[in-house]
């Protein structure tokens, strides 16, 4: 059974993510996302309630899009080198460094 309020996208292709501010940006992996949350992969291992920003290309806008997100759930086993993070989406403005 699935609890989702809003229902998920299935969308596989690379963000770009960081976890602060003066932070440098790395590339992931978006698997799927709604209006409250996504699910991706990293090649870094983040506690639960880890903030991020990540930085996606919509199809619909040709600007990128800032999405602030916060850990909620992480599997426990990597996969190729990446870990996969449940995470919540918070707002969508980008980081002032």
């Amino acid at each position: 059974m699935d609890r989702r309020i809003s229902p998920r996208v299935e969308w596989h292709g690379p963000v770009h993510f960081r976890t602060g501010a003066d932070e440098e940006f790395h590339i992931g992996f978006l698997s799927d996302i709604s209006t409250t949350g996504a699910m991706l992969w990293l090649p870094v291992d983040l506690p639960v309630d880890a903030a991020l920003e990540v930085v996606m290309k919509s199809e619909y806008d040709p600007a990128p899009v800032h999405m602030h997100m916060t850990v909620n759930r992480r599997t426990e086993e990597e996969r190729h080198g990446y870990r996969g993070y449940g995470c919540t989406l918070e707002t969508h403005e980008p980081w002032e460094a």
